[in-house]
């Protein structure tokens, strides 16, 4: 509000006037912008100071979630690690207790192999022991079988005696020579006693002459390659030492009953007709 002083100059010998004039300045147009404008920045602060309280709440109830969401996840992660640390715990001690089981029994296995093996070895050992044992039965029931057929000959030649000097046999008589000849000569001087160089018919009649003991020619002999008897008599059995006869290449050769084999039943060899002793065999009268 103005106070302004009018003078009316044409009573100056009338007193002063004073009009206090009252303007309305916001009738104005000017002043009207200016209200309007402060209540914009009344409006504008009032927004403003609206969203800082906003977002101020906002921000505090955000980072107050994320923080709780941070704690929670390192408890969440701090309950985890150890659970799976426990789990990885457990597997390895499942992984070890099973390893200990199968060492345990790989042990148990070896074990019971080292022991079969022991006993396979006590079995086979038993077995050899058993084995030659059986040999040497075998060998002592040969002997004795050969010793009881020469005395079952020995026998059978004291039930009727031949000539003197001659040998019975089952149902011939047997000669020795004292002198020796060629195979040849030998039969030469049987054929003059009657009788003809030994023709062995059987395994008793072999032993009976390998019982001699002495080297001598029998009744068998090789003419063009083949093997005969005297007097055409079938040639077998044969019982020929291991390797024999070994002279293929002869057209003529003798056989002989030799002492350096070990088996009565496995002592005929041949060779040259050389001189040695011979047996001659005739019928028992």
């Amino acid at each position: 509000m103005q106070t302004m002083d009018i003078d009316d100059d044409t009573s100056p010998n009338k007193p002063s006037v004073t009009f206090s004039v009252h303007f309305q300045w916001w009738k104005r147009p000017s002043g009207v912008a200016a209200v309007c404008l402060g209540l914009l920045c009344v409006l504008l602060l009032a927004g403003i100071i609206g969203l800082s309280v906003y977002y101020g709440v906002i921000d505090h109830h955000c980072s107050t979630e994320r923080d709780q969401h941070a704690s929670y996840s390192l408890l969440t992660k701090g309950d985890q690690q150890p659970t799976s640390y426990n789990n990885l715990t457990k597997e390895g001690d499942q992984i070890q207790t099973n390893y200990n089981t199968l060492t345990e029994e790989r042990d148990q296995l070896q074990n019971s192999l080292n022991t079969r093996t022991t006993e396979r070895d006590q079995l086979q050992n038993s077995l050899n022991t058993t084995a030659s044992e059986r040999d040497q039965l075998q060998n002592s029931l040969n002997t004795t079988t050969t010793e009881r057929d020469q005395f079952k000959t020995r026998l059978r030649f004291y039930e009727k005696p031949c000539v003197d000097g001659w040998w019975k046999f089952g149902t011939s008589c047997y000669y020795v020579s004292s002198t020796m000849d060629t195979g040849g000569g030998g039969q030469k001087d049987c054929r003059t006693m009657g009788a003809d160089l030994v023709i062995i018919n059987s395994r008793e009649e072999q032993i009976f002459i390998n019982g001699f003991k002495k080297n001598v020619w029998i009744g068998a002999y090789k003419k063009d390659a083949i093997w005969k008897w005297v007097g055409d008599t079938p040639f077998k059995p044969t019982y020929w030492m291991e390797g024999e006869p070994n002279n293929l290449n002869d057209k003529a050769a003798c056989v002989e009953i030799s002492q350096t084999a070990s088996d009565p039943l496995k002592s005929w060899k041949d060779g040259p007709c050389i001189p040695k002793h011979w047996v001659c065999e005739k019928p028992l009268m």
